[in-house]
């Protein structure tokens, strides 16, 4: 389960020597807040939502929220809202996914490289992970390899999901005549994505 949702975390506050009381019409009694709003995911922090704010008399504890304050009240605490900063703890969370999306480009990014490698130099016993003619999937099993051409044993089974292709990769599912074809026609079946992913032990 999910845990996510938003929270309030106190940023300022600052005492008037000025601002009036609408409560008890005291001078220098009012106390101005900021408030700021984050969405989190486990408790961890994601990103700033928004700031809340009020205003508190410390004599009778009369509060006003933003939209209620005054106009002289009002512009108390538009300033005190404009000195005061976001943490940067509250972007936690949005950093840390960006770093994650970082990684999992960097770790594709040498996957398909080594995969350009695996194409230039096909071995026995690479596994081709294809895309069928009727929008399933499967794989192809290197069996021998010659100057120009690469012989292959095809998966008897396919499946609808590229999820499942690794479920049907077993020895006893491949079949017993292989066909072949050539570097040139393997270099062109992966740049056109009909071999999306090449497994080599």
């Amino acid at each position: 389960m999910i845990i996510y949702g938003s929270r309030a975390s106190h940023l300022k506050s600052i005492h008037s020597n000025t601002a009036i009381c609408l409560g008890c019409s005291t001078k220098g009694s009012v106390t101005f807040g900021v408030y700021s709003r984050y969405a989190h995911v486990f408790w961890i922090p994601l990103f700033p939502i928004g700031r809340i704010g009020f205003s508190e008399c410390q004599y009778c504890k009369h509060t006003l929220r933003v939209k209620e304050m005054p106009a002289e009240l009002a512009r108390e605490y538009n300033q005190l809202k404009s000195e005061t900063r976001t943490p940067i703890w509250q972007f936690i969370g949005l950093g840390l996914i960006l770093v994650f999306l970082s990684w999992i480009a960097l770790m594709t990014n040498v996957d398909r490289k080594k995969e350009r490698a695996y194409v230039a130099q096909p071995q026995v016993g690479d596994v081709y992970y294809i895309k069928t003619e009727n929008n399933h999937y499967s794989t192809l099993k290197v069996m021998d390899v010659s100057q120009d051409s690469v012989h292959v044993l095809p998966n008897e089974y396919t499946t609808n999901k590229k999820s499942g292709v690794h479920k049907i990769n077993k020895m006893e599912n491949y079949g017993q005549f292989n066909y072949g074809f050539s570097k040139d026609d393997l270099r062109i079946a992966y740049h056109d994505g009909t071999i999306y992913t090449i497994n080599r032990k």
